[in-house]
């Protein structure tokens, strides 16, 4: 199954299920019949991947399910090592059928415990006619090379990107279930995690996620010479 009934129908969510079963995913069933909790929290419960509505448009939110629970909450002290690992491995096998698959993906992950805890992938499927600002691998590094880019030069660029991201999902009415305030500290800690995530990818992805947010490959040349001292940076072609 992979999404509740309501959602399966729609374009987003069934392009998502398609990914995942053809990237041999285990997408998580939720029972028809009513569960005792015991049961629910079982290896009978839901286990696999698990894909929502997002708050922002096209985009949506995969958990991964395991023994019937989506996250840490009510867990024994003893049990959470294993089944953060097992979630974290299980998250970065997801991100990676999507990537393949030339979906956009952002991991989001809680900032509040000493080991690494995946809490979601928040995904967006390909325009069907991708703009061509949206550079390759190939050439993000010939750009990394050309203006002499260094570990954490764009650091700050891509968590301004980020929560300008944040910003606008929050102005067009992210996360209507919550208050004003909880909504604007979701969406800036997601953002938060996202560029976390960017940055720990190296220079090559920070180039990539910078030029999505510019819009035109000029508008990113005219950025990483802002952002850079090196001669291609003062050659760099302005912003149309």
């Amino acid at each position: 199954m992979g999404a509740l009934p309501e959602y399966a129908q729609d374009p987003a969510v069934a392009a998502a299920l398609k990914v995942l079963r053809a990237g041999g995913v285990t997408l998580a069933t939720v029972p028809g019949r009513k569960m005792l909790y015991r049961e629910w929290h079982s290896a009978q419960g839901p286990q696999g991947a698990f894909v929502w509505p997002g708050a922002a448009a096209r985009m949506l939110e995969v958990v991964w399910f395991i023994d019937g629970a989506q996250d840490e909450g009510g867990m024994r002290t003893r049990d959470t090592r294993i089944v953060r690992t097992a979630r974290n491995q299980a998250l970065d096998g997801v991100a990676a059928v999507f990537q393949a698959a030339g979906w956009h993906v952002w991991r989001v992950e809680c900032r509040r415990t000493a080991t690494r805890r995946a809490l979601r992938m928040d995904v967006t499927p390909p325009a069907e006619d991708e703009p061509q600002y949206v550079i390759s691998d190939e050439e993000a590094e010939a750009l990394v090379a050309e203006f002499g880019i260094r570990e954490g030069d764009l650091d700050e660029a891509v968590y301004d990107a980020a929560n300008e991201d944040g910003a606008t999902e929050y102005n067009d009415g992210a996360h209507p279930e919550m208050s004003d305030k909880d909504a604007y500290e979701e969406v800036h800690m997601a953002a938060d995690a996202r560029a976390s995530t960017v940055n720990n990818q190296g220079s090559t992805a920070q180039v990539r996620f910078l030029a999505e947010s510019c819009g035109t490959v000029e508008g990113l040349r005219s950025l990483l010479g802002d952002l850079t001292s090196s001669p291609a940076a003062a050659g760099s072609t302005p912003a149309s």
